[in-house]
């Protein structure tokens, strides 16, 4: 179990993340912006997400 950097609750890494938007979380954590791949909860991965895909128009490659 960690805690997450941003709301502090605990998680376990290794849940799968099937939703689109924490997939897109897990992309985002892996830039060099964020680079914390492994220090978010699901949640927290999935809100940075889907705010990734509604704003951040330089992933839409």
């Amino acid at each position: 179990m960690k805690s997450c950097k941003v709301c502090e609750q605990e998680f376990d890494p290794a849940t799968p993340l099937d939703d689109p938007a924490m997939q897109a979380g897990v992309f985002m954590a892996q830039q060099s912006e964020w680079n914390d791949l492994g220090e978010l909860c699901p949640r927290c991965l999935g809100s940075r997400g889907l705010l990734g895909m509604m704003y951040c128009r330089e992933f839409n490659a």
